[in-house]
């Protein structure tokens, strides 16, 4: 053993003997790092984060002596993938760890870019070692938009091993340079976390650097960003527009520009940057969504289709996105779209198989590792570890596992003959069984019930039984089937199922809206009003004008009893009562109906007028609004003026008001809204041709687009 050890300093000695240094590669495989077992301390973040990090990253160091130059090639994105979950699953709400970015980042996530930036290494002979590591971290948020500057943090790890001749081998090398990565991933915790959770001094030492080189993009961005974050708008709106001053060719800027001007609720003009990023990254999924996103909130239903269409293009590994499309289509009614899209993706994910995944090694038969509760192999009596010896004749000895699958599936109602051996016996039985349909994704539930809700729309109430039968053996639990199923009980008139499943939907606008009609089917006014109070202003791409004319057929008997009680007032001479009764009744009534009440109310008012004059606290918010418009804030100026229509809805000038400012912020659909409300509360106001010249003027800017 001695001489062996001698041997290994021949190539030394010759390299003393020579004029050229020896040169000597080290090569470290990935190997697994048994983590440490201590408890370990760390702050947290309410944030979810996905962290993007590449485990196949090497890092060659090497180091430079007279005599020898040493590299050592460290597998740098294995070791810092081990580390990571350590510190940052307790660091984050919510941890995912991703090669390449696979999914759109949740509103509260952050995308944290993670790899060794630098090792080196020093060594003393063959016995004592330490391994210095840097890791880097690039933080943003759900945009995609830095929110810190680069996290640098530095760690070593050191080893010292005994005798004269002692050596270090490759996995030494390996588990020193875990050890200096871990430290410096634990020496950028505190670092991460204080960079999240105090923006103001990213802020400073982000300007500070612009002050130094003021071409610098990155410190640029991460000022707009976090000031805008900050609620800082102008410092926010400052350094986006140098941005884009400086990189008018980098859409993030515009992002930016768009950002600001929604925080302002400038939309026309926020669209016009958010289009012009598009426009110079055409095929960001981010700025794609964002566009779909901002076409939803301001109601351009078509336009968010198209957007939600390109960007499915761009990541047809979503399997959510089609739900976003099917759900447009769903509200604008077009439910064969809907059923179409739908259809096309459940296909994508159903197989016919035995219902039972399998594991394969290498020269050994294939063996059953789960099966699925009613499936074919399960009624057959299969278990997992069972051994598939044969299907329909052919040894799975030789096969490999994707060959085995393919013969396991085949057409829905056909046969595949089995041999299985039990574990521990050498007895084989064979059973034949009848391949079913499953499906490789759960998601596919929601579909499936999707489906069944346009069914419903569509009256066709036993093509929706069916798919909810299928969509219930997937995932019981999906909620667009308890939507489905609550939807089916009101139209079958079964009112306390439809409420149990709709109630057990939850942040439902649509689920609190088919309760709202059951409880009205069910003559529970009351409780039907206050859900539906909840949802009248909702978005919700499921809730339509036919569901919410079903609402109001249900609390018909119940509306009526108010309209005639107050048209009784009326023709009394009992104006005030009346109008308190015309109000309620407004609250609750389609367009339709609610034009009708203040016709009836436009007669009152010509008679007397200081029935509607404002008074207390809605004069209060009328007069907080003309501050705030005269400040340039009509935003907020329009939702004084909403809360002065909750306390006195029948004042004209609150709408004529109100129409102003949304002709302001470019809105020019409120605008007509606000301005037609006016004419039927005041039908005889002296300027009345003018406003009506000016809706149609307004008209024409929303069908144009202008």
């Amino acid at each position: 053993m001695k001489f062996i050890r001698w041997l290994l300093f021949i190539p030394f000695i010759i390299a003393l003997i020579g004029c050229e240094p020896i040169r000597i590669t080290t090569k470290v495989a990935p190997f697994e790092v048994e983590p440490p077992k201590e408890v370990l301390s760390v702050k947290k973040l309410p944030n979810e984060a996905i962290v993007l990090i590449d485990d196949t990253q090497v890092y060659s160091a090497t180091k430079y002596t007279a005599d020898v130059i040493h590299t050592v090639e460290f597998p740098a994105g294995n070791l810092l993938r081990q580390v990571l979950p350590i510190y940052f699953d307790k660091m984050f709400s919510k941890t995912k760890y991703e090669k390449n970015l696979s999914s759109l980042i949740p509103s509260n996530g952050l995308l944290i870019h993670a790899i060794v930036d630098n090792i080196n290494f020093s060594e003393e002979c063959c016995y004592r070692l330490e391994v210095n590591s840097r890791t880097k971290f690039e933080i943003y948020d759900n945009d995609l938009i830095e929110m810190a500057l680069p996290v640098f943090s530095s760690g070593s790890g050191k080893l010292s091993k005994s005798g004269l001749f002692s050596t270090i081998n490759e996995k030494e090398y390996g588990i020193t340079a875990y050890q200096a990565i871990f430290n410096s991933v634990k020496n950028a915790t505190e670092a991460i976390y204080e960079v999240v959770s105090n923006p103001k001094a990213q802020i400073s030492e982000a300007k500070q650097l612009i002050n130094k080189d003021p071409s610098n993009m990155h410190a640029y961005r991460v000022v707009a960003n976090l000031s805008l974050k900050n609620n800082d708008i102008p410092e926010a709106l400052a350094a986006s527009q140098m941005h884009v001053q400086l990189a008018p060719k980098d859409p993030n800027g515009y992002l930016l520009l768009h950002k600001c001007y929604l925080a302002q609720r400038k939309y026309k003009e926020a669209l016009v940057q958010l289009e012009q990023a598009v426009s110079l990254s055409p095929k960001s999924a981010i700025l794609l969504m964002k566009l779909h996103d901002f076409y939803i909130e301001r109601g351009k239903y078509e336009k968010a289709i198209e957007a939600v269409k390109r960007y499915i293009e761009q990541r047809p590994d979503d399997q959510y996105a089609p739900l976003r499309l099917s759900l447009l289509y769903f509200k604008i009614g077009k439910y064969d779209e809907v059923i179409k899209i739908s259809e096309k993706v459940i296909n994508n994910f159903s197989f016919s198989g035995i219902g039972a995944s399998i594991i394969k090694n290498e020269g050994e038969y294939t063996k059953i590792k789960s099966i699925e509760p009613n499936s074919p192999a399960q009624k057959a009596g299969l278990k997992p570890n069972y051994e598939i010896v044969e299907v329909d004749g052919k040894s799975t000895l030789e096969m490999s596992l994707n060959e085995v699958v393919q013969s396991l599936r085949g057409q829905e109602g056909t046969n595949v003959k089995l041999k299985i051996k039990k574990p521990d016996s050498d007895e084989t039985f064979t059973v034949v069984l009848i391949r079913e349909k499953f499906y490789a994704n759960p998601v596919v539930a929601s579909y499936i019930s999707l489906i069944a809700l346009s069914s419903i729309e569509l009256n066709n109430k036993t093509n929706a039984k069916k798919y909810m039968e299928e969509a219930e053996k997937i995932s019981p639990q999906d909620d667009y089937l308890k939507l489905a199923k609550s939807a089916l009980y009101l139209k079958e008139m079964q009112y306390e199922k439809s409420l149990a499943e709709a109630a057990s939907v939850k942040d439902s606008d649509y689920a609190q809206l088919l309760q709202s009609i059951a409880y009205a089917k069910l003559g529970k006014y009351e409780e039907s009003i206050t859900l539906y109070k909840k949802t009248k202003k909702s978005k919700s791409l499921l809730i339509s004008e036919k569901t919410k004319g079903e609402l109001f057929s249900a609390l018909s008997p119940y509306l009526a009893e108010i309209e005639n009680k107050a048209i009784e007032y009326e023709r009394a001479g009992k104006y005030a009562q009346a109008i308190k009764l015309y109000a309620q009744l407004l609250e609750i009534s389609p367009p339709e109906k609610a034009q009708w009440i203040r016709g009836r109310v436009a007669r009152i008012i010509s008679l007397n007028p200081s029935l509607v004059e404002l008074r207390d606290e809605a004069r209060k918010h009328f007069l907080n609004a003309e501050v705030l418009f005269t400040n340039n804030k009509f935003e907020e100026a329009a939702e004084e003026l909403e809360k002065v229509s909750q306390l006195q809805p029948f004042n004209p000038q609150i709408y004529f008001n109100r129409a102003i400012i949304y002709e302001k912020i470019s809105d020019y659909a409120k605008a007509i809204e606000n301005m037609e409300v006016y004419l039927q509360l005041n039908p005889n106001a002296p300027n009345a041709q003018a406003i009506k010249d000016q809706i149609y003027k307004w008209r024409f800017m929303v069908e144009k687009e202008i």
